[in-house]
């Protein structure tokens, strides 16, 4: 079955291999996104009046400052994006990469949502030559992408049934 589009779920926490990704697009012919996750929990945190942080490795307690946060997500996002830019210079793949505020799963969910054509997956911090766990979008459930997730594995998702090559349109 043919990859039409990756999907990559990105994170501050992680370093992303953009020219690997890009690779593994031309590789496969496929489009790629990269959706850069504004943790939501994290900064509703941060709003909270109460909120500190004990530093790393100074163990110095800190107040949390919600636009420091909200500064440090979007200089990483245009960081990311740009390395995306970069890595794809070069490539004839189409990209684009995407800031959303929310929680990764639901977003990646909504992102297969968008086209109906089979789509990878990869977690943040997802071994990209990692062997693939293969879905219907049918079998698709919040609780079992989170698991798949959590062990940082590729998820293929594939369209409901009947799919046909034939009726996809670049």
């Amino acid at each position: 079955m043919k990859i039409h589009r990756i999907v990559v779920g990105l994170d501050p926490r992680h370093s992303t291999g953009f020219h690997e990704l890009a690779a593994l697009a031309a590789r496969f012919e496929a489009e790629l996104l990269g959706l850069f996750v504004e943790d939501e929990e994290l900064l509703r945190f941060a709003a909270l009046p109460f909120a500190r942080e004990i530093g790393f490795p100074s163990a110095v307690r800190r107040e949390v400052n919600l636009n420091n946060i909200e500064r440090a997500l979007r200089m990483r996002a245009e960081l990311q994006r740009r390395a995306c830019a970069e890595a794809f210079q070069a490539r004839p793949n189409a990209w684009s990469f995407r800031v959303a505020r929310g929680g990764l799963v639901e977003l990646l969910i909504a992102s297969v949502a968008e086209r109906s054509v089979p789509t990878l997956l990869l977690p943040p911090g997802c071994r990209v030559d990692a062997e693939p766990v293969q879905l219907s979008v049918d079998e698709l459930s919040p609780s079992l992408l989170r698991e798949l997730l959590a062990r940082a594995r590729p998820v293929l998702i594939v369209p409901a049934l009947p799919y046909k090559e034939s009726n996809h349109h670049a």
